[in-house]
């Protein structure tokens, strides 16, 4: 990647499940999965099927590393626990690599704690290998909207979110915000900031209403970009309303009252294949224009 100190990678766009067909090339097929780095640090978004793909560029990376990024402490941050963006996970290269140490922070998801999710989906019943097997080093962190993330040159921290702000000299921070659109047990939104004042707003599985969600219109006020949830068309909407997904007219929206430079439509549906993905894109910047169709492999540099 690039030599600017905070930066976005997209490797998966996906949502539900990788396509089944060969219609879908030009957009990407792999579920929902992102990288951030910011100053020295790795930070990832969900694991979807495109974990693999990052995992694979993280490993040649650190083939040919230069010392200015931290490949041996990753930090993972997830929306929520469903399958789809947690599938990758087993198959991620860096898993089984013994001096990879792994920052796991999610919030929990219903009753449930990421760790446990995790120990169930590699347990000897679904995958040959389990999680305790792993030769790499995984320390678990709860989070929640009234907490903050935050990186600083020799590490991260998190702090409850009133004394957060008394910090500084922090490198980037992560803050979230729950949305209960999605079931069962609903989604976590991330903003993911720089030091300088650049933000990245990520929305996946949420279900726009009339009005838009003001919570998320005022999360995502003036960021440089706004991914959003777009999986289906208004036609789709209505047979599939209360699934926890919007359309591209909502993610529009909420684009247009929060005032964010840059929106990305995100989650395409499996069965949605680059013709209609890009007829989309289209009707969407009649409401939207700097939207965008999210894109595996799509950089952003600031």
């Amino acid at each position: 990647m690039s030599d600017h100190l905070f930066r976005l990678k997209i490797y998966g766009v996906r949502g539900s499940y990788p396509p089944t067909t060969d219609n879908g090339h030009t957009y990407g097929v792999n579920t929902t999965c992102l990288r951030f780095d910011i100053e020295k640090h790795v930070v990832i978004f969900d694991a979807g099927t495109g974990i693999i793909n990052l995992g694979n560029d993280l490993f040649q990376e650190m083939r040919q590393a230069d010392g200015k990024q931290n490949y041996k402490k990753l930090h993972f941050f997830f929306s929520h626990l469903h399958i789809d963006h947690l599938m990758g996970f087993p198959y991620f290269l860096l898993n089984y690599i013994p001096d990879i140490e792994m920052h796991m922070i999610s919030p929990r998801i219903l009753t449930y704690s990421l760790e446990q999710v995790l120990e169930f989906l590699m347990s000897p019943a679904l995958f040959p290998v389990t999680l305790n097997e792993l030769p790499s080093r995984r320390t678990f962190y709860d989070f929640s909207e009234n907490m903050v993330a935050l990186f600083f040159d020799h590490g991260f921290e998190i702090h409850p979110a009133s004394e957060a702000a008394k910090i500084k000299n922090w490198q980037g921070k992560v803050s979230c915000l729950r949305n209960y659109t999605h079931p069962k047990g609903g989604a976590y939104i991330y903003k993911v900031e720089s030091h300088n004042g650049k933000k990245v707003v990520f929305a996946t599985d949420v279900e726009g209403f009339v009005g838009n969600d003001q919570r998320l219109v005022n999360f995502a006020r003036d960021a440089d970009i706004l991914i959003h949830d777009a999986q289906y068309t208004l036609e789709e909407y209505a047979m599939f309303q209360g699934f926890g997904h919007s359309t591209y007219e909502m993610a529009c929206a909420v684009a247009k009252e929060a005032g964010v430079k840059k929106l990305l439509l995100t989650h395409h549906d499996p069965k949605h294949g680059d013709e209609l993905l890009a007829q989309l894109e289209a009707k969407a910047r009649e409401i939207f224009p700097q939207t965008h169709v999210a894109t595996e492999f799509m950089e952003f540099a600031f």
